[in-house]
């Protein structure tokens, strides 16, 4: 197995390949995670629309939800389970659903009124963390069907 890039939509033939496999949550949880850090600097840098006096809350849910990714991933990180790239998948494409229907209408990206070169670069790595977690699922099942 090439241990430099994991395809998390690879078959999965070994124990080994699926247990190094379930990495791919952990990666996603952090990618989202340090995605999240980067929007909230931006909101209060003052680069979106959002008026000054609801930039700290804008900026604190995005710092709330980063802890929340990040948590998830160290939880992942120590004690691999199937919940957590459930609610992976589910929560990225929650977000991702939720970001194409505010474009779609026209509204700014709803985290602060951030341009759309934000909103398309968000939309690039909840597509990432949606494949990252969905390998990570599809190695706990081959696990649970492997004991």
């Amino acid at each position: 197995m090439n241990r430099r890039f994991v395809s998390p939509f690879a078959s999965l033939e070994s124990r080994q390949q699926a247990e190094s496999m379930q990495a791919c949550s952990v990666t996603g949880f952090v990618l989202w995670a340090v995605t999240l850090g980067v929007l909230a600097t931006a909101i209060l840098a003052g680069m979106g629309s959002e008026p000054e006096a609801s930039r700290g809350a804008a900026a604190g849910l995005c710092i709330f939800m980063a802890v929340v990714a990040a948590a998830a991933g160290w939880v992942q990180w120590r004690k691999p389970n199937r919940i957590l790239p459930s609610f992976g998948v589910a929560w990225s494409l929650y977000e991702l659903s939720s970001l194409m229907v505010g474009l779609m209408v026209g509204a700014p990206m709803a985290a602060g009124g951030l341009s759309s070169a934000f909103a398309w670069g968000t939309a690039a790595v909840l597509v990432v963390c949606a494949a990252l977690h969905i390998g990570a699922l599809r190695a706990t099942f081959y696990l649970a069907r492997a004991q």
